[in-house]
């Protein structure tokens, strides 16, 4: 039993590195052209190492976008902490997530959604992972929301508000150079949130008649 530690050890660091080396690949070429051929030139290993973890490219591709997404919940999962210290404030989490929506792990859910869009076995193995990146979102928001009288389907609501600004802005950056353009609508949105979870304009985008929470 003993001398099988050392080889299972090997087979899952061999598995990891194929995983990360398609995560590298994807992003330097995108779904589409990713190969596995490369996956395994990129990793050091050899083809029937792929192939013995991974017979499919449906496999690993699947085995990449959870690592993907799980990765970034984990993370997430650590801003929550966080926040639950007041070691982070609204505004520092909104530019946290605005750099989380504009860099490498963006990109690369932006090339797995595509893939899912034809690709049936993706799409259906990628709702329960991103299902479970969302709940890590939604356990951070209600630290935010805590002090005001948000019910959890309003603050739903004003969290996806904010990730569909940041997706939007990040999909733009693709093909518009302009960071101070980006940073203005960061700043507007920053004074406009505070305003939605419990001034003025909350009244108005969620009227209550009684004001109390539902």
């Amino acid at each position: 039993m003993k001398q099988d530690r050392p080889l299972q050890a090997r087979s899952i660091a061999t598995r990891e590195k194929l995983i990360h080396a398609a995560l590298d690949v994807i992003f330097d070429v995108g779904y589409e052209n990713a190969s596995t051929t490369e996956f395994s030139k990129r990793a050091g290993v050899s083809r029937g190492a792929l192939l013995h973890h991974f017979p499919a490219r449906s496999d690993i591709m699947v085995a990449a976008m959870e690592t993907l997404l799980r990765d970034g919940t984990a993370e997430i999962r650590e801003m929550a902490v966080a926040v639950s210290r007041n070691e982070m404030g609204l505004d520092a989490f909104i530019e946290w997530l605005q750099q989380l929506f504009s860099g490498r792990f963006f990109y690369l859910s932006v090339e797995f959604i595509n893939g899912a869009r034809t690709d049936p076995d993706l799409r259906a193995r990628m709702i329960p992972v991103v299902r479970e990146f969302h709940e890590a979102l939604d356990g951070i928001w209600s630290e935010f929301c805590e002090p005001t009288d948000l019910s959890a389907q309003e603050a739903a609501v004003v969290l996806n508000m904010t990730l569909c600004l940041v997706r939007g802005m990040g999909i733009q950056t693709v093909l518009r150079e302009d960071p101070a353009y980006f940073h203005s609508l960061l700043e507007a949105w920053k004074a406009v949130l505070p305003q939605l979870m419990k001034g003025p304009l909350k009244d108005l985008v969620f009227p209550r008649g009684d004001g109390s929470k539902p």
